[in-house]
């Protein structure tokens, strides 16, 4: 079992190491108990999907990708409302359109807390995502997806054990 704590700790430390802002472009700041919760949301999901969980921490915190099978997965943390401190439950997926090497083939949406417990909201592929006009929330124009027409996570599972078998 990984200590995502831990794991959390590392990437944001890290990112700080290699010059990354905490201040990101939406003028709120992440700290070390965002990636804490990234993490923690990425180990859920590879624990729901029955999947390993990419515990890896590079020289920019997270690869990017968090979860295989033939397909990249990358698991998407909800975060928490800057204005209210609690996690987020509805919102969008948003993807920067500027940063390639974080695509995936699949995002996988998850909701929570390690305080409340998590929850998967649902997933798309990437190719659904950038169909999708780009949306500008205040910081430049991203693909963007409301978590509302997420695919549900039932979907994903049945196309993995279909693969599987």
């Amino acid at each position: 079992m990984y200590d995502v704590a831990e794991i959390g700790r590392q990437r944001y430390q890290i990112k700080r190491d290699a010059g990354i802002s905490a201040q990101r472009k939406d003028g709120s700041f992440t700290s070390a108990e965002t990636d804490i919760n990234a993490a923690a949301a990425e180990s859920y999901a590879a624990e729901q999907m029955g999947l390993d969980f990419d515990a890896r921490v590079t020289k920019h915190g997270d690869g990017g990708v968090d979860l295989t099978l033939p397909i990249r997965i990358d698991v998407v943390w909800m975060g928490v409302d800057k204005r209210t401190g609690k996690p987020r439950e509805t919102g969008h997926l948003i993807i920067n359109p500027d940063e390639p090497q974080r695509w995936s083939d699949i995002y996988l949406v998850v909701k929570g807390s390690v305080e409340t417990g998590f929850d998967i909201l649902g997933w798309t592929t990437h190719n659904e995502l950038v169909r999708l006009p780009k949306r500008n929330f205040g910081y430049g124009e991203k693909f963007a997806m409301p978590t509302h027409r997420l695919r549900p996570i039932s979907e994903l599972i049945a196309l993995r054990m279909e693969r599987t078998v």
